[in-house]
């Protein structure tokens, strides 16, 4: 099994934070006509994981439905996020499927309202070093390995843009997930995180820093509680968990179209959210889809019984 890097070596946050651990990806509430935010419903959903011990947050990625909100409204949750975790842990803004001509303006509202990282993918392949240097200049960068024309190449594009970008600190892994004992041979100086929460204790194994997870919303307590397994080595317990008490549920919470109101839904249903409805480009999950969740997440002890 791959070994991570001691943590005084790793690129960290301006404030000295290595990004690793357990890190939620925020589902982003709005009320019953989803017109607007829903900041109470967001404060509950904060005091929920951070109760658990996560490691850090992610605000308005793409679980947070980034493509679906104007930066006015990007500005309202995110300061809303940031007033209220009151430096607890370190805070991201997440800057999904866009060019320079919004990347650029969203990395600065970011800087502007205090948060200490972005969760960076880019729409396409073109100009990758002069796009995350422009947004590695504004704030530190979680580097997404993915770009809407596909994953990026470990040999030719992730380690050459961690190598010339010193403020890109930590690599989300969504899609080489075999690639973790590989990137951490060549550039051991930054944090490698899973981003795809069907693979995170694969990825633990072969010596992933932690997740980047929607999983870490709604049971933020079993993925922290998975994270300090592996840190323990005690790997039988750490699959018992995963394979018999997470796995079940993620495989509902992954596939899109209904992916991000699958989670809203569980949100939902624990009284953290007022509404569970998610704007487009998601869809809501039809009623059918809806009973089948609902039973296996009491079945998984997720939700109470009706």
């Amino acid at each position: 099994m791959a070994t991570s890097a001691p943590a005084a070596e790793l690129r960290s946050v301006d404030s000295g934070v290595v990004i690793k651990g357990v890190v939620t990806l925020l589902f982003t509430p709005f009320q019953d006509d989803a017109t607007r935010f829903d900041a109470a419903s967001m404060r509950r959903q904060l005091d929920f994981v951070l109760e658990s011990g996560v490691s850090a947050l992610v605000a308005c990625g793409k679980a947070g439905e980034f493509e679906g909100q104007t930066l006015e409204e990007i500005e309202e949750v995110l300061g809303t996020v940031i007033d209220h975790v009151a430096g607890r842990v370190p805070v991201g803004m997440g800057i999904i499927s866009v060019e320079e001509d919004r990347a650029l303006p969203a990395a600065e509202l970011a800087a502007r309202c205090g948060a200490d990282f972005a969760m960076t993918k880019k729409l396409t392949r073109s100009d990758l070093h002069g796009f995350f240097s422009r947004v590695a200049e504004r704030i530190p960068v979680m580097l997404y390995d993915q770009t809407n024309e596909g994953n990026l190449d470990v040999e030719s594009e992730v380690l050459p843009l961690v190598e010339s970008i010193e403020r890109i600190m930590t690599v989300k892994v969504s899609g080489n997930v075999y690639a973790f004992d590989q990137l951490k041979r060549a550039a051991p100086h930054l944090a490698y995180i899973c981003g795809s929460d069907t693979f995170s204790l694969p990825a633990y194994v072969s010596g992933s820093d932690g997740v980047v997870a929607g999983s870490a919303a709604f049971m933020p307590e079993r993925e922290v509680e998975l994270h300090q397994l592996v840190q323990a080595q005690a790997w039988d317990d750490a699959r018992r968990l995963f394979y018999h008490r997470m796995l079940p549920m993620i495989a509902y919470c992954t596939p899109d179209p209904y992916a991000f109101s699958v989670c809203k839904l569980i949100l939902h249903w624990k009284g953290l959210f007022d509404s569970p409805l998610v704007r487009p480009p998601y869809r809501n999950a039809p009623p059918w889809l809806q009973r089948e969740l609902r039973e296996l997440a009491q079945q998984l002890g997720l939700v109470d019984g009706a």
